[in-house]
């Protein structure tokens, strides 16, 4: 049998094993492919056919063009040094690409979501048109939450000629290069356009353009909030399976936390978060990796929930938390034998443990508290930090770090009840 920590190690390779993008080519009509356009404040009155267009045609589409900002701390900042292509809002171009009726809103359903996810309902909202010419390019970089439900990002490439200009992925200390030039050159069927959807927390860059304009469409993705779930019957991915076989073997070792207590995992993705906002709202929010998890867990028979853990640090090494919410403690004086009363309603102290339940971090509380122990790393993607006045001998400048996770709630292991993988 393997042990508790093997396993572990097993489910955190499986949820990093999936790839947080699709991409291909799409064949779609000449008629597809024709752009209209105006300056900046002007409204379309310009016309490129992007199937057959010029190097002429597209200097004067560039041209068009306002330079690209990104966002930096919910603000646009335009620095070349980090980004530099031209764009076009909403009122100053019409596409006559249509999403819905190329069939990619079903494509991007299809193969970036799985299981009960391929079920939802997915808006898709237009943002930006954007040129990359020669020189052109987008340093590594995550796109910026416009909403709660919002889930990813696609780019749609036109045909225009170019070289270079790949399309960079990283995450986990995994990388994938999609290089359009050379995809839609190679298409079998012509004319096409190149699409690439990913979840919008994914680190990614465009590489510099070194010829040609490089001519792309930006939607954001979001979920449709159901107004009731209806029972769907899907087919979980391969990679789910093996998921729910992990996770059933290590919640069938009795080893597993004998007396009961919490398992943690880490988000892999980012979320929208607000101080003093439950995150239990995100349960319906989950994407991906977490949302499959969430998922087993569910088929498992686990409850489980979405609660930021407030770990233990060098001044307070014997504290760790579960809270409902995101903590600011402002400008509090905080009494370290006082920290959970400081942090507000919602807060359990925990006793941080391995998963065979041995005690890592002892606890001042005179209480009986439950044990903690973290199957996956629980530095989550999505996480906060605030600052406050701790004193004691001498009064000191803290800081309290909380990671947003996944938290299952394991009764005593003779109480234990997991249904089948079957």
């Amino acid at each position: 049998m393997s042990s508790l920590s093997d396993v572990a190690r097993s489910i955190e390779a499986c949820l990093t094993s999936r790839s947080p993008y699709c991409s291909g080519t799409l064949p779609v009509s000449p008629q597809q492919l024709v752009l209209y356009y105006g300056a900046a404040g002007y409204p379309p009155s310009s016309r490129v056919d992007l199937s057959s267009s010029t190097p002429e045609d597209l200097d004067a589409l560039s041209d068009a063009c306002q330079p690209a900002t990104f966002g930096v701390n919910r603000e646009d900042v335009y620095d070349e040094s980090y980004r530099k292509a031209g764009k076009l809002d909403i009122p100053n171009f019409a596409p006559s690409f249509d999403i819905g009726s190329a069939g990619l809103v079903d494509i991007v359903r299809d193969t970036l979501l799985d299981g009960e996810d391929g079920q939802r309902r997915i808006k898709v909202e237009m943002y930006k048109l954007n040129v990359y010419g020669k020189d052109s390019f987008f340093k590594a970089h995550k796109d910026t939450p416009r909403g709660e439900t919002m889930f990813g990002s696609l780019v749609v490439v036109f045909p225009t000629p170019h070289q270079g200009g790949e399309f960079v992925l990283r995450q986990d200390g995994h990388e994938w290069v999609v290089d359009f030039a050379k995809m839609i050159s190679d298409a079998a069927e012509k004319p096409c356009v190149g699409y690439i959807a990913f979840f919008s927390d994914v680190e990614h860059e465009v590489r510099i353009v070194t010829a040609g304009h490089r001519v792309t469409l930006t939607y954001n993705l979001y979920f449709i909030p159901e107004k009731q779930t209806i029972p769907v019957i899907s087919s979980p991915a391969p990679y789910e399976q093996r998921l729910r076989e992990l996770l059933y073997t290590l919640l069938t070792n009795p080893d597993l936390l004998p007396e009961g207590g919490y398992l943690g995992f880490g988000l892999r993705h980012q979320y929208p978060v607000q101080t003093d906002v439950e995150v239990k709202r995100l349960r319906k929010c989950l994407k991906g990796n977490d949302a499959t998890l969430a998922r087993v867990l569910s088929t498992l028979g686990i409850t489980w929930d979405v609660r930021v853990f407030y770990g233990s640090h060098h001044k307070y090494p014997h504290y760790s938390y579960l809270h409902e919410r995101i903590v600011d403690m402002g400008d509090r004086e905080v009494d370290e034998f006082m920290l959970g009363a400081h942090m507000g309603p919602g807060a359990e102290e925990v006793t941080y443990a391995s998963l065979n339940g041995k005690v890592i971090t002892e606890t001042y509380s005179d209480d009986i508290v439950r044990k903690l122990a973290k199957v996956t790393d629980m530095a989550s993607m999505t996480c906060a930090e605030s600052s406050f006045l701790a004193y004691g001998n001498e009064p000191s400048l803290e800081h309290l770090y909380g990671n947003v996770c996944i938290i299952a709630d394991l009764p005593p292991s003779e109480n234990r009840t997991i249904k089948t993988t079957e």
